[in-house]
């Protein structure tokens, strides 16, 4: 009974520990989002394409551009002529999920075998 009591706080400690070392990390976090952000320049969206490779749409100036962004530098693809919102992109995406049926999926699939559904 006496080895069970010397384990114990360990057992407490140990997932006292990492429960404050959670809410410290948020905390800080949360203190450094402001600085490390920009005033004028904001990320819209970002899509990683390879280790080390990522395509960023960035606006400055209410103008966006397309970034190529790898380990060796950083280029503009192409400034838009017409800006886009993150939830535009994300509202288009949905409707086309919606849009689509399994049954057709599944007549699609069966003409390319040459079967009926």
């Amino acid at each position: 009974m006496g080895s069970v009591w010397s384990i114990l706080p360990v057992l407490v400690g140990i997932p006292a520990i990492l429960v404050l070392t959670y809410f410290a990390s948020r905390w800080y976090a949360g203190r450094m989002g402001p600085m490390v952000m920009g005033k004028h320049i904001k990320v819209v969206d970002r899509l990683l394409i390879g280790k080390g490779a990522s395509i960023l749409l960035i606006e400055l100036a209410g103008v966006q551009y397309l970034i190529g962004v790898t380990e060796r530098g950083i280029c503009v693809l192409k400034e838009l002529d017409e800006p886009i919102t993150p939830e535009e992109a994300t509202r288009e995406a949905a409707f086309k999920l919606r849009r689509i049926d399994f049954r057709d999926i599944l007549r699609s699939h069966g003409k390319r075998k040459g079967g009926d559904l």
